[in-house]
């Protein structure tokens, strides 16, 4: 079980990093217009633009002639942009390796902070590997001696927006984002998991009456109706009849208030979700040899539908919910765009539109890690709540 626990961590590891990989080179094939702001690309020189692409490590001095542009008084040849050019540009493109090594090189950062937990902007950050090696060569600390109540601290870097939050760091925007729309989701899926799986089990009680039909429909309107459009009848039901804010709004009397239509929203076709697998999974387990011997024996319906049934019905459900959990960081691109929710759902769809590359990359690093991680958690707890389910079989894995 161990072995097979690394092996899946390490195999998960691999794939999250692949998929960096492939979206960083791909986003690098974008024209370096798009590392640039409006006004940046209205303002700048020729000279800017290729200085702040260095800083920004898309470009390098050209080492034939060494950024000046010339060669023995004429055009350098390597650097040069076109046959009419003057002289060359004095930079040239670094290798999408390269690039892909200062990522991964950057990615962790010690930066400095103020006693009210400010970055100190004037002490700019270092990479982790080398602030430590720089320390073990001269035994001192490279920062210097710092003011009093400032302190380092060791954070996750995946560079700063481009455009959107021009000058944040990137992980800093995600945490903002995300922090609202996990409480959303967290609430709603709670919401959902719990009527989902009753609702579920009495329809599968209940079978082919009343209570199952009323669920079964419920179940076939939510996923024929246009989400859009329940989410409309939603707001407009809960404003009207309930008083309830049509947006949300953290700044209000009641912030709470402002969560109620988005909560319900989210919770709406989840519910129909867990209903519709629950009662699915629990009418085969019903059908099944031990079940019947079970009711031979004198079980009541109810021990038989909850110590037996519910049980080994909710393995398969219970598969996705670290999934469906770490997932809600992602926030609902139609429910949060909806109800004016500052979170994650519209910022990957907005940072394409804006063409804020970095941003587009921290964004898909987050949902492949939370989604392959969320699979892996998932198996292990299926093992945990079925001891019979064995990931490792004889000579391989299944």
């Amino acid at each position: 079980m161990v072995k097979y626990i690394i092996k899946r961590l390490f195999q998960s590891i691999m794939v999250i990093l692949l998929v960096v990989c492939v979206v960083f080179c791909l986003l690098r094939l974008m024209p370096s217009d798009y590392f640039f702001t409006e006004d940046e690309l209205m303002k700048f020189t020729e000279t800017q633009k290729y200085a702040k692409l260095e800083r920004l490590g898309l470009m390098e001095s050209c080492s034939d002639c060494k950024g000046t542009g010339l060669v023995n008084g004429e055009a350098c040849h390597t650097c040069r942009e076109n046959e009419i050019a003057p002289k060359g540009t004095g930079y040239v493109n670094r290798s999408v390796i390269a690039q892909l090594g200062d990522f991964f090189g950057d990615m962790l950062q010690m930066r400095v902070f103020n006693a009210k937990g400010k970055e100190v902007k004037s002490i700019e950050p270092m990479s982790l590997l080398k602030y430590l090696s720089e320390k073990s060569k001269t035994g001192e600390d490279p920062f210097g001696t710092l003011k009093e109540g400032y302190y380092k601290k060791v954070m996750f870097n995946l560079g700063k927006s481009i455009r959107l939050e021009k000058n944040q760091y990137v992980t800093d925007v995600i945490a903002s984002k995300m922090v609202v729309s996990m409480r959303i989701g967290l609430i709603s899926l709670g919401i959902s998991l719990v009527l989902g799986v009753v609702f579920g089990v009495l329809q599968a009680r209940y079978k082919d009456k009343l209570f199952d039909n009323l669920g079964t429909a419920y179940t076939v309107i939510v996923n024929a109706v246009p989400h859009l459009v329940i989410y409309t009848i939603i707001m407009i039901a809960g404003a009207s009849l309930l008083g309830l804010p049509m947006r949300y709004d953290a700044t209000a009397e009641k912030p709470w208030l402002t969560m109620v239509l988005p909560i319900i929203c989210l919770s709406v076709a989840s519910t129909a979700g867990y209903m519709l697998w629950t009662r699915r999974y629990m009418v085969d387990e019903l059908n099944k040899d031990y079940i019947r011997l079970a009711k031979l024996k004198g079980l009541s319906d109810r021990k038989v539908m909850f110590r037996h049934v519910l049980k080994n019905a909710f393995v398969p459900l219970a598969q996705y919910l670290p999934y469906s959990i770490l997932l809600t960081v992602g926030g609902s691109l139609l429910v949060e765009t909806f109800f004016a929710v500052p979170g994650m759902g519209p910022e990957l769809t907005t940072a394409i539109s804006r063409y804020d590359l970095n941003l587009v990359q921290g964004i898909v690093l987050l949902y492949a890690t939370m989604g392959i991680f969320g699979v892996f958690l998932g198996d292990l707890l299926m093992t945990m709540i079925d001891p019979r389910i064995k990931l490792t079989g004889k000579g391989d894995v299944r």
